[in-house]
């Protein structure tokens, strides 16, 4: 690090302690960089693991296999949103765009809620039957 004077140029009056200022930075800068790559390679990677869904297959084990998969991933929310728009499709990428024009940092977690209310199980007659009676 000391001999970064000499890395600057033969006419640089470029103190050692200058240097070494300007080393840290730069090593920093580094370090930022090389964590930002690493974490948009894990979540390139990460994305491609996450089942498609357009809205017209079976939602619950989709949903499953996607809340344990986001859970797993060591990603800012906001990639892991980007991820799941990724893997929709069709009616069910129209209810996350509609969520997003309502609210541009929808969470993860509103997201999937959003989904499970319109594509989860719905209750069969036998249930609203009972509920009614219930009621």
């Amino acid at each position: 690090m000391a001999n970064m004077s000499g890395l600057l140029g033969p006419g640089s009056a470029a103190s050692s302690s200058e240097a070494a200022v300007s080393a840290d930075d730069w090593t920093k800068a580094l370090g930022q960089t090389l964590e930002k790559v690493v974490l948009s390679h894990a979540a390139s990677n990460s994305c491609r693991k996450l089942r498609l869904f357009a809205g017209e297959e079976e939602f619950e084990p989709c949903l499953e296999h996607t809340t344990e998969m986001l859970q797993e991933w060591a990603i800012p929310d906001a990639e892991k949103r980007r991820c799941l728009i990724e893997s929709l499709g069709g009616p069910a990428l129209d209810v996350i765009r509609t969520l997003k024009l309502i609210d541009p940092g929808v969470s993860v977690k509103d997201c999937l809620e959003a989904l499970e209310h319109n594509f989860g199980s719905v209750e069969g007659p036998e249930d609203s039957y009972c509920k009614f009676l219930n009621s």
